[in-house]
């Protein structure tokens, strides 16, 4: 029998499996097929209209998968049940996961502009702060995760620079993640040192 006011934390997992997953799904049903204009081919309609959603697609995706594995770990460190801090953390950060095909469709509209790209960054910049409330909420957390949400706001003040390709530079997350594994942002010794300090 489970103890009042806990959760089973593998059906939490499960059910966050499952959000990431349509998530995902909704994303690419976004993209739109091209639609050649008088005087163009099939591919250069391709080239101008859908290769770019594509790869906004495949940028975001990389994150998403980035955060999946983030939270994974976060959730083998968790026992078999959990508290409602846990949920509370849990659901806002999915909450936040599927506020980001709105933020793909409306950034894919308009990618050189600073609010298409501020709404977008902004939400995968959420999405960053909530997974450091969940992973405190389990764990502990120390400041040098902050660095993550800085990274995904890095994108807008080079819009004017890089337009449409500004968030081209999320994928320095990759390298500074091996940073931050030898600063020890992403090791679990250190969260549980951050915990006993507490």
């Amino acid at each position: 029998m489970q103890p009042q006011g806990t959760i089973d934390s593998k059906r939490l997992e499960f059910f966050s499996d499952a959000v990431l997953a349509v998530a995902i799904t909704l994303m690419v049903l976004r993209i739109d097929p091209p639609v050649p204009a008088p005087g163009e081919t099939l591919v250069q309609a391709f080239w101008t209209d859908t290769s770019p959603q594509i790869i906004y697609f495949l940028i975001t995706f990389a994150v998403i998968v980035g955060f999946w594995v983030r939270h994974h770990d976060i959730f083998v460190r968790l026992g078999e049940q959990t508290d409602r801090h846990v949920l509370v953390a849990n659901m806002t950060f999915l909450a936040l996961i599927c506020l980001l095909p709105f933020g793909l469709e409306f950034f894919s509209d308009d990618p050189r502009s600073y609010l298409t790209t501020a709404v977008y960054a902004g939400i995968m910049a959420l999405c960053s702060l909530s997974m450091i409330w969940l992973r405190h909420a389990v764990r502990g957390s120390n400041w040098r995760a902050y660095l993550r949400v800085g990274l995904f706001l890095l994108p807008i003040p080079f819009v004017g620079l890089l337009g449409g390709w500004s968030p081209l530079l999320w994928a320095l997350n990759w390298p500074l993640s091996m940073w931050f594994d030898r600063l020890g942002v992403n090791n679990p010794d250190d969260l549980d040192e951050g915990r006993a300090r507490a």
